[in-house]
């Protein structure tokens, strides 16, 4: 119980029973139907760098970045939930957006907005955090198109996949 209420959440290693179809359709991977669907170029919820990509057993990507960086929807959309999810993704808020297409950010610290409230891109969904399970402090973000999973990186900007390194002489 200590454990549980400490907010330290183990990770099971074992590959899930059933398994979810995360496959994007040819045109949505390719970019070509999102650029007509959005009202408004995507941006992404904040800077940051990718540390773990697209794949059949994680389906989103996780942008990493300092804890408590705000974060913003990717376009304009209204929230359809906002919960804790207590198996892995921690804080979470669920948008909407226009054609079918939804955003998923988890792993937040604080969420600032409530169920109905319509977001711009300009707007703060939440702050980074570290809830669920997580080893640091970065956003997880899933894109769905009519309840199939797209790669984020076909569709957003680009991501950095490594953290810039100043040097200073």
């Amino acid at each position: 119980m200590l454990i549980f209420l400490s907010g330290y959440y183990p990770t099971f290693t074992f590959p899930p029973l059933k398994s979810s179809q995360v496959r994007a359709n040819t045109q949505e991977e390719k970019g070509e139907v999102v650029a007509l669907s959005f009202p408004k170029p995507l941006v992404l919820p904040h800077p940051g760098y990718l540390s773990a990509k697209f794949y059949r057993w994680h389906p989103g990507v996780d942008i990493a970045t300092g804890l408590g960086m705000p974060i913003h929807p990717i376009t304009e959309g209204i929230i359809e939930d906002t919960g804790f999810g207590f198996w892995g993704y921690g804080n979470n808020v669920l948008i909407s957006h226009a054609n079918g297409f939804k955003s998923f950010y988890a792993h937040m610290g604080k969420i600032y907005v409530k169920k109905g409230q319509t977001v711009r891109s300009e707007d703060t969904l939440g702050e980074v955090g570290m809830t669920g399970h997580t080893s640091g402090p970065h956003t997880h973000l899933e894109i769905t198109h009519n309840g199939n999973y797209i790669d984020p990186t076909t569709i957003l900007p680009e991501i950095p996949t490594m953290p810039k390194i100043i040097v200073k002489k």
